[in-house]
């Protein structure tokens, strides 16, 4: 390696104004993730990774081979969060910063079976880790969208008034609808994402399913009949289950209904409220 060649990066910026947060992201990496129903020891993953610092008003840049080469050697290894706390350890001392942050996007495969039929398939749910650490206080967050379907109560209500008045009979309609969930999580507690899937679906009755039979089709219709949901309704729920866990130290939710009559979508969102923590303003949502 020739070190007499030039770098620009170790000359003074112009302007002199410190950056809170620099680096790279759309970096695509394998990675472990230990598998929760312990069928097989852990799952071959893919990721897209994004990994920041901060920089004093006297740096003009920093080596972007400096984030990866950080990342490289961990590779490996299974993805726990204090996985994550050691990589920003390192990070900050390989780029001379205060603070450092990486996040993790990937796809987590579940197996949902149909409600009556004999069928099972894997559907897969937008997951993400992130990491935080500054002045060496370290801050671990998973993020997760859960899809399920919603029924409108007022729809319902209407299609109802109709057959009491002897006319046909309306149908309600329906929505695709998400729950986007954020949660922080204190050491030495572990939350696995299918907990989260869990807690979701132990309180929203209206799942999707991946493969339906008309046996399939007649019994989501009728838990459906019996479950009408507000987005408002949906957002509540959720709020609830998450705050009975005592494992979740904080969390924000955003539910959002595709509304099937109308032009745009309703949302409700909700957080726990700590003081410092997660609010309705966190970019994941």
């Amino acid at each position: 390696m020739n070190n007499e060649l030039p770098d620009i990066q170790q000359t003074e910026p112009m302007v002199k104004i410190p950056l809170r947060e620099v680096g790279v992201e759309n970096v695509e990496v394998p990675f472990k993730l230990e598998s929760f129903d312990k069928v097989k020891r852990y799952n071959e993953m893919v990721a897209n990774v994004s990994m920041r610092a901060n920089i004093n008003k006297n740096t003009k840049g920093v080596s972007m081979s400096r984030f990866l080469l950080t990342l490289k050697k961990y590779l490996n290894e299974p993805l726990k969060h204090w996985l994550i706390k050691d990589i920003l350890i390192d990070l900050k001392k390989n780029v001379e910063s205060k603070s450092s942050f990486i996040k993790f996007e990937f796809k987590l495969p579940s197996n949902i079976n149909s409600i009556k039929s004999d069928n099972s398939f894997p559907l897969y749910f937008d997951c993400m880790f992130e990491g935080r650490l500054e002045n060496d206080k370290f801050r671990f967050f998973q993020g997760i969208t859960i899809q399920y379907a919603s029924y409108c109560p007022c729809s319902a209500e209407l299609s109802r008034d109709l057959l009491y008045k002897g006319e046909s009979m309306g149908f309600p309609h329906a929505q695709r609808s998400f729950a986007k969930i954020l949660i922080e999580v204190k050491e030495p507690n572990i939350v696995w994402l299918e907990e989260i899937i869990y807690m979701v679906y132990s309180v929203i009755k209206t799942k999707p399913y991946p493969i339906i039979k008309r046996v399939d089709e007649q019994e989501i219709a009728r838990v459906a009949s019996n479950n009408p949901l507000f987005v408002e309704d949906a957002c509540r729920l959720i709020s609830r289950r998450l705050d009975e866990n005592n494992k979740v130290y904080d969390w924000v939710i955003k539910c959002i209904h595709e509304e099937s009559i109308h032009t745009s979508e309703a949302i409700a969102i909700n957080w726990k409220g700590r003081e410092g923590g997660l609010t309705g303003t966190s970019y994941y949502l």
